[in-house]
């Protein structure tokens, strides 16, 4: 019964571990962390290393959870529009239970919200990028200035909230700064430069002009989109030289990057600004048709400002007539969505709360289940010792007075001088066995396995049959008993020790008359037989004021008898 306690609390560690999903590291298939290095130089190898490793070769779960998210992300990495979210889900789910995987976890948000984007979902995919740049780790420098980006793009394109992706996008800077990713740097400066736009024109100019040097460095095909960007800044800033000068270098070096119209718009407009417009109709002659809304309303603005440099006021009016039409079909199309969005978005999140409530409370139901049960192990351990103790205890007892009874016989046998004497203290004690064992006989209960039920009513059960009320008979004879054999030991300490109680002189006497700890902690309703050496030792403190034995003190009482 020693080692219950620790196997109890080894048992308690197994089943917190079970319900909190508490791991170790997970040492993940080599083929998945091959593929996983290859990600940011060759998505595409990764994609396909991935892709040739079928999910049903795969029989550990944290693998397949690996290569759920693996998949989602090289097919992102891709430009693999995403159809379900099943398989991100599914590596979302586990990551959530295995916590000590953070950075898959930061993973596994980013790439559930870039797969909610795809699927038309802004807000539920707002709602996955905030989760994972809050679980991040703080020197992830890299998945934090990712969620970053992504969420500064939702809040420019789908939620027209500039202000908040101007943050975020100053924070992702200085993330992939400290990691020196400059494929991200360039994005994010080209971002920002592209939405501080014209309201600060100079800070735009100085983060467009570091995604071009960084774009001429790293990647070069991307310096053009930047360029036309800056060319438009230019442009609004009433530098038409510059602005021309740059869109004029998107037009020869970029044309085979995009056929975007944008590519040409500020080509065209900084000719009309210069009063060039053979060169602003040749441009506008050879520009790709307008695809979307905001290329009509650039296309109507280009041919305005034509009109107007060339006195022909009717078409200019014309033109910014259409111009406004489609401007107004814009924002109320921006309003329709954000509209929208907030409806979808308001169920989507309570949809996610009301699923992670239940998740917390299946949790917290599991662990209440887990410590219910080591509770029960446990009051049932005790329970088991406690009842084992008991039956003990009063086997004890019993064997402690028949062997008394029996060696007071033995003595009275041996020695005719006190056989009175000894008659008395057999006749005391039978008197208490035959008590004992009514009381024991009258409890079925302790010949069975007690019920748990029956917990709390353990120890007054057990003082019911232990707690013996002596009668007169049985200390009258043992005082006549001990007073006999030892000269009057009893009256001695009566008349001279006045102070001790009757208890007190109850306890002397079966001390004097050699009753067993066991057998006086039941006459005198101790709680535990140890505690009778204590009381003997306090017994003869308060009658000499001295520390001595008790077989001193009788010695000494002898002493004065013979003088």
């Amino acid at each position: 019964m020693k080692r219950l306690p620790l196997v109890i609390l080894i048992l308690a560690a197994v089943l917190v571990a079970v319900v909190t999903g508490c791991s170790g590291a997970h040492r993940y298939d080599a083929r998945l962390v091959a593929a996983d290095s290859l990600m940011q130089p060759a998505p595409d190898s990764a994609l396909a290393l991935i892709e040739a490793l079928p999910i049903d070769s795969l029989t550990d779960e944290g693998d397949r959870a690996y290569r759920d998210l693996l998949l989602t992300q090289s097919r992102y990495r891709c430009y693999i529009t995403a159809t379900s979210d099943s398989g991100i889900n599914r590596a979302l789910s586990y990551y959530r239970a295995h916590a000590r995987e953070r950075e898959k976890l930061t993973r596994a948000f980013i790439y559930k919200g870039a797969v909610m984007e795809e699927l038309g979902h802004p807000d539920s995919a707002m709602y996955y990028y905030k989760h994972a740049e809050a679980t991040a780790a703080p020197d992830d420098y890299f998945n934090l200035g990712y969620s970053k980006l992504r969420i500064a793009e939702l809040y420019q394109i789908q939620l027209s909230q500039d202000s908040a992706a101007i943050m975020r996008l100053k924070q992702a800077i200085e993330d992939f700064e400290i990691l020196r990713d400059t494929n991200y740097l360039i994005v994010a400066n080209g971002m920002l430069g592209a939405i501080i736009g014209t309201r600060c024109p100079d800070s735009a100019k100085h983060y467009l002009t570091n995604a071009i040097n960084l774009s001429q460095q790293f990647k070069p095909s991307l310096q053009y989109t930047y360029k036309s960007k800056l060319a438009g800044i230019y442009v609004n800033d009433g530098n038409y030289l510059k602005a021309n000068e740059l869109a004029m270098d998107v037009m020869r070096n970029g044309r085979k990057e995009s056929q975007d119209f944008q590519y040409y718009f500020y080509a065209a407009l900084s000719f009309v600004k210069l009063n060039r417009m053979d060169s602003a109709k040749y441009i506008l002659d050879i520009s790709p048709q307008p695809v979307s809304l905001v290329d009509s309303m650039n296309h109507y603005d280009l041919l305005a400002e034509m009109a107007l440099a060339q006195n022909d006021n009717e078409k200019y009016g014309y033109y910014l007539a259409r111009s406004k039409d489609i401007t107004s079909r814009i924002l109320v199309s921006k309003k329709e969505k954000v509209l929208t969005r907030s409806e979808i978005g308001f169920d989507v999140k309570q949809l996610e709360t009301i699923r992670d409530h239940s998740f917390k409370r299946i949790k917290i139901l599991a662990l209440f289940l887990s410590f219910s049960i080591l509770l029960f192990i446990l009051l049932a351990a005790i329970f088991k010792t406690k009842q084992k103790n008991y039956r003990n205890e009063i086997a004890q007892i019993r064997q402690e007075l028949e062997k008394t009874i029996k060696d007071l016989g033995e003595e009275q046998k041996q020695s005719n001088n006190v056989s009175e004497l000894v008659r008395y203290r057999i006749s005391a004690l039978n008197e208490l066995y035959q008590d004992v064992r009514v009381r024991i006989a009258d409890n079925p209960k302790t010949k069975k396995i007690i019920p748990l039920s029956h917990l709390f009513k353990l120890m007054n059960e057990r003082n019911e049959i232990l707690d013996i009320e002596l009668s007169d008979s049985f200390w009258r004879k043992m005082k006549l008993s001990v007073d006999g054999e030892f000269n009057g030991i009893v009256s001695y300490v009566e008349k001279h020790y006045p102070k001790l109680t009757e208890q007190e002189m109850q306890l002397f006497c079966l001390i004097c008359a050699d009753i067993s700890p066991q057998i006086i902690k039941l006459c005198m309703n101790y709680t535990n037989a140890k505690t009778v050496s204590n009381y003997r030792k306090k017994l003869i403190r308060k009658m000499t004021g001295q520390d001595m034995s008790f077989d001193e003190f009788v010695d000494q009482y002898r002493q004065k008898r013979m003088d």
